[in-house]
């Protein structure tokens, strides 16, 4: 099984001030004991990185809690890009969402257990 993590959900499991915190949290603790797979698009990730790279430090502690919580960085390819295009113009979605959905969408062909998580896992539609 593996999720393709929003930045929403990153967010929510990296600040403890965040409202979704604990619920974050739970989410990945669950994840690691089913030994899930967890996956970010780096379009995704650069969200996650906003905040924090205004400082170094807190740049670095988020690197490096993102490693720890053993989130692999997917790196989209052109036909990732090309559906993330196709899902902007047809449904009310932001660029980073649909390149979210699209990377669950073309990972969904190698695992039958992707997800894409926005506060809530939702399963993406076959291509």
């Amino acid at each position: 099984m593996s999720v393709v993590l929003d930045a929403d959900v990153l967010i929510g499991a990296l600040d403890s001030s965040d409202p979704h915190h604990a619920q974050a949290r739970t989410l990945f603790r669950g994840w690691r004991r089913r030994n899930t797979t967890r996956m970010i698009s780096v379009v995704n990730l650069t969200e996650v990185l906003v905040a924090p790279a205004a400082d170094r430090r807190k740049l670095r502690a988020a690197r490096e809690a993102i490693a720890a919580l053993g989130i692999a960085v997917h790196q989209p390819n052109e036909a990732i890009g090309v559906d993330a295009a196709c899902l902007r113009s047809v449904h009310p979605v932001t660029l980073p969402d649909a390149h979210s959905l699209a990377t669950a969408r073309y990972t969904a062909a190698e695992d039958e257990g992707v997800a894409v998580t926005k506060r809530a896992a939702r399963q993406p539609r076959k291509r």
